[in-house]
């Protein structure tokens, strides 16, 4: 048994408030100071079309009205719930980079929050909680896409929140004195206090983010896992794991022979043994070495099994990290990308909490005599686990100079802005409007990943025909949305920009 680290309830919430303002120092510095990238045009234009509109119809910041480019209603009211409350945050604000990331900041701060309640819950130690809120209060993953306009800081908060009380519903013993819920417990197994959380978190996820689906095979693998184990030990699959297997068998037959459109939909998403191994990475980032991670979460999931005797949140939690991590790599049909794999980080940060009680609880049992033991232990974790370094990288959250893999959008059509002609227009992507804006300069926009075909040479000599003067500008991934001809014919019949605003991963063109 691990020896307790006493930690009273005032003591923890003592130290909580220090975490909170560590993770939430971390998470503001600086919050406006890189330019909007990605998808984050995305969610600045939908947030700021449905606060001036009222509509979910995104917003072209370069004539100050709703686009008319690349239109996609399904994308901008995709993840809407969240969208809301940056939209929400415009009726206060201004629509700036760092005011429109206070949503994100405002979710990881809760989610520190969060992380110090799961842990206690599935150890019932203050402690662990503690250092499960520092972990994610100092991890680079949290602190990236806390800092981000997008949902992901809202996903893993909701997700976890999710997987925590299906746990709950399904294992959790009622302790209450209500008649019919101390009965239904008796007889089937199932915490009824739960339900209503449990569908609102349900709902709530699946206006967030389609991943929460995720949670399906976290939890039938779970039940197999538990009915075997059951069936060795009692010699009977009359249990809930078994209702829960069978029904799951079921449902999957009855899928198969009433809805096979559904079914090859499915089958469609995913890819059979794809090599994505860098999620392994992504999952690991936080850490000051990968295998030092590797170590610590497995270490975590050994403890919670062996010393704290508590075998079933030790499967859970296992599970809860492993399954969607096998299915990123090895199933996903997508880009790998580290926002996909983000909602499972707190289960790897959990693991590493409950890992670093462990291993000063070891320390307390071989060193007994050494009053500071736990103390050095912390300390010299505190220094070891967490990937400090990342903090003085040349490029990072805080800040991104011209060898950094995103474009500062801001200084590069500040300069387009600045040197346009009256006559000029612009080749670019249209969903980065809010950078032009108020310029109401013509705008051809080639698409992306939703047009069907790649922006061509044909396209490309109309408008140059139409236009004697404009512009393109074009970060290194879109050329993968302009032909290969298109391609060679604006490096060599355009000018190439050369300035100290244009660095990094964007080309800018004139004619």
């Amino acid at each position: 048994m691990v020896k307790r680290m006493k930690c009273s309830w005032k003591q923890a919430w003592q130290w909580l408030l220090i975490i909170l303002v560590l993770g939430a120092g971390l998470r503001l510095y600086g919050i406006g100071t890189n330019s909007f990238v990605a998808d984050e045009f995305l969610d600045i234009n939908a947030s700021y079309g449905y606060f001036q509109t009222g509509e979910w119809k995104a917003w072209d910041f370069n004539y100050g009205m709703p686009a008319v480019l690349n239109e996609n209603d399904a994308r901008d009211e995709r993840a809407f719930v969240y969208k809301w409350q940056v939209a929400t945050l415009f009726t206060f604000l201004s629509p700036t980079e760092g005011h429109a990331r206070l949503v994100s900041v405002g979710w990881g701060i809760l989610s520190i929050l969060l992380m110090f309640w799961t842990g206690y819950f599935y150890t019932r130690k203050k402690s662990v909680g503690l250092i499960a809120a520092f972990l994610f209060a100092v991890s680079i993953s949290a602190i990236i896409f806390d800092r981000r306009l997008r949902m992901y800081a809202m996903f893993l908060p909701v997700y976890l929140a999710l997987a925590t009380v299906l746990y709950a519903f399904f294992e959790r013993e009622y302790q209450g004195k209500v008649a019919w819920l101390r009965g239904i417990w008796n007889r089937t197994g199932l915490n009824f206090v739960y339900v209503l959380p449990l569908v609102l978190l349900l709902g709530l996820n699946a206006m967030v983010h389609g991943l929460s689906l995720s949670l399906i095979p976290v939890f039938g693998v779970y039940a197999l896992t538990m009915m075997i184990m059951t069936w060795r030990e009692r010699g009977t699959l009359q249990t809930k794991y078994g209702v829960v297997v069978g029904l799951g068998l079921l449902s999957t037959i009855a899928v198969m022979l009433f809805a096979p459109k559904l079914v090859r939909l499915a089958l469609g998403s995913v890819v059979f043994f794809d090599d994505h191994y860098s999620y392994f990475g992504y999952v690991l980032r936080d850490f000051a070495h990968p295998l030092l991670g590797a170590l610590m979460i497995a270490l975590g999931s050994w403890v919670l099994w062996k010393r704290l005797k508590l075998p079933k949140e030790s499967l859970w939690l296992t599970l809860s990290l492993v399954v969607p991590l096998a299915m990123a790599v090895w199933l996903w049909r997508r880009n790998a990308g580290p926002q996909y794999i983000f909602f499972v980080q707190s289960f790897a940060l959990l693991h590493s909490a409950i890992g670093v009680y462990g291993l000063v609880g070891i320390v307390r049992e071989r060193f007994a005599e050494c009053r500071r033991g736990v103390l050095w232990t912390l300390l010299l974790v505190a220094l070891l686990l967490p990937n400090w370094g990342y903090f003085g990288e040349e490029n990072n959250t805080y800040h991104e100079t011209s060898s950094g893999g995103n474009p500062n959008y801001r200084k590069v059509f500040e300069y387009v802005k600045k040197n346009k002609t009256n006559e000029d227009v612009i080749i670019t992507r249209n969903f980065r409007n809010y950078y032009l804006s108020g310029a109401k300069m013509p705008v051809y926009d080639f698409g992306g990943e939703l047009s069907e075909a790649k922006f061509s040479l044909s396209e490309l000599q109309d408008i140059m025909n139409q236009h004697p003067h404009g512009w393109v500008v074009l970060s290194t991934n879109d050329y993968d949305y302009i032909s290969r001809d298109a391609e060679l014919a604006i490096k060599k019949n355009m000018e190439q920009i050369s300035n100290a605003q244009v660095r990094g991963a964007i080309e800018v063109y004139r004619w």
